[in-house]
């Protein structure tokens, strides 16, 4: 239904708006502009010829290396094309620019005493986070039940596992992380004893090629009996 009143057009109803020249009602339905492609934000003959200021599309391509993104488009007074910020655009923006984005952060808390060390023939302990621990899951990449994160799509990926231990006995020893990707380790890195402080710190950061669906797990050690972690960090960040 299409009335004409006061110089506006209204689709949908017979109520007016004053301040509208044109007004849509409707309870299931939207209003659709037209898909098309712009593929050079200067370009004034495609996909509109001479496009007036103002001009609205939704753009169906992007280019990020030339700053066309899909989504609402529109033609500006500078005789550009500009698109709407949006999320995947800013992602998009980032992952050219190879600029690391973070999809997942934990903030470890204290963990349970380990009582056997690695001399004493303990193995590896796997990291298992709370939830409260969870800062952020951008994928829901964390298994709590398994204590395994998936990666969410294949890529290149930057791993920062760190933590700080203690030793109830401040006998000294070594602390070692390991991340493992199916159950075979992938890195592990040693970390320091400072006894003045009792703590054992420990940073491992690599970069590594990482397929969709890979299980990793989070594991750490230390040479000494009845050790725990006491604090510490898990960031996973994607490249592209």
């Amino acid at each position: 239904m299409a009335i004409m009143g006061s110089a506006q057009v209204i689709i949908g109803s017979a109520n007016s708006s004053p301040a509208a020249i044109l007004k849509l009602d409707a309870n299931n339905k939207a209003l659709r502009i037209p898909n098309l492609s712009v593929t050079n934000r200067t370009n004034a003959v495609t996909p509109i010829l001479s496009p007036a200021n103002g001009v609205m599309i939704y753009n169906t391509n992007t280019d990020i290396n030339n700053d066309i993104a899909k989504g609402i488009t529109y033609w500006g007074s500078d005789s550009k094309y500009h698109s709407q910020a949006s999320y995947s655009a800013t992602e998009a923006v980032i992952s050219s620019s190879q600029i690391p984005l973070l999809i997942f952060s934990a903030a470890i808390g204290q963990k349970p005493n380990v009582p056997v060390g690695f001399t004493a023939g303990g193995g590896y302990t796997v990291l298992n986070l709370s939830t409260p621990e969870i800062l952020f899951d951008k994928y829901l990449g964390w298994n709590m039940t398994n204590n395994q994160f998936k990666i969410p799509s294949t890529g290149i990926y930057m791993l920062e596992f760190v933590t700080d231990m203690s030793n109830t006995g401040n006998n000294g020893g070594t602390p070692v992380l390991r991340i493992t990707k199916g159950g075979t380790t992938l890195i592990s890195i040693s970390g320091r004893f400072n006894n003045v402080s009792n703590r054992m710190y420990t940073t491992l950061i690599t970069t590594q090629n990482l397929s969709v669906n890979d299980l990793l797990d989070f594991r750490y050690v230390y040479t000494d009996n009845n050790y725990s972690i006491q604090t510490g960090t898990l960031n996973i960040y994607k490249y592209q």
